[in-house]
C-alpha cells in the first residue's frame, strides 16, 4: 500500500489568515457558503446543480491517494457536468449515499480577484438498505480558487486532494442494484 500525502504545515500556514477581518470578509464567507452548497448538491446526486457551481471555464483535477499528477483532469462546465453524472449514476446504481464532511476552511491570498480556500474534508458511503453503518471513505483536502461572478461566487480552479476507496468494488461486494438492460 502507498504511502499516504503528507500536507506541510509550512505551505498551508499562509492560509491561516482570519477569514473575518479585511475587506474580503464578504467574499470569504460567500466562498465558504459555496464549499458547503457543493457538498449539499453532490450528496443531493443532483450533477446539474454540482457542475453549476463552477466556471464555464471551470478547471477540476483529482489527485488520489498520493499521486504527484492529476489522476483527472477536467476543462469546462460541460465537461465537469459529464464527468459528475457518470460518478452519480455509478454511485446510485451501488445504491450508494455520500456524506461530504468538509471540516473547516482556511484562506489564502488574494490573487487575479481569486480568493484561495484549502478545506479539510471526510466522505462517508452507505450501501441501503443493506450496509447502512456510514463508512469514512475518504480523507484529504479540497484546494479551491473562487472568484466573483454575476452569478455569484464559483469555483474557478478545484484540485481534490484526497486519499481511501474510490470505486464501491473496493468496499462490497456487488450493486446493490442490477445495472439496467
Amino acid at each position: 500500500m502507498g504511502e499516504a500525502p503528507q500536507i506541510n504545515p509550512l505551505a498551508i500556514a499562509t492560509y491561516a489568515t482570519d477569514p473575518l477581518i479585511g475587506a474580503d470578509c464578504a467574499g470569504r464567507q460567500a466562498v465558504a457558503q459555496l464549499i458547503h452548497t457543493y457538498s449539499y448538491a453532490w450528496d443531493s446526486r443532483d450533477a446539474h446543480a454540482t457542475a453549476s457551481l463552477f466556471t464555464e471555464d471551470a478547471e477540476l483535477a483529482f489527485f488520489v491517494n498520493g499521486t504527484k499528477q492529476p489522476t483527472q483532469k477536467t476543462v469546462g462546465r460541460e465537461s465537469i457536468l459529464e464527468g459528475m453524472s457518470a460518478r452519480s449514476t455509478m454511485l446510485k446504481r451501488w445504491q450508494i449515499e455520500t456524506r461530504h464532511l468538509m471540516l473547516n476552511t482556511v484562506f489564502g491570498p488574494i490573487e487575479n480577484d481569486a480568493i484561495q480556500a484549502i478545506t479539510t474534508a471526510v466522505i462517508y458511503w452507505q450501501q441501503l438498505p443493506a450496509h447502512p453503518q456510514p463508512i469514512a471513505v475518504q480523507t484529504g483536502y479540497y484546494k479551491s480558487w473562487c472568484v466573483e461572478t454575476s452569478d455569484g461566487w464559483l469555483f474557478q480552479r478545484r484540485a481534490t486532494f484526497l486519499s481511501g476507496i474510490f470505486h464501491p468494488r473496493e468496499l462490497y461486494d456487488k450493486p446493490a442494484m442490477e445495472e439496467p438492460t
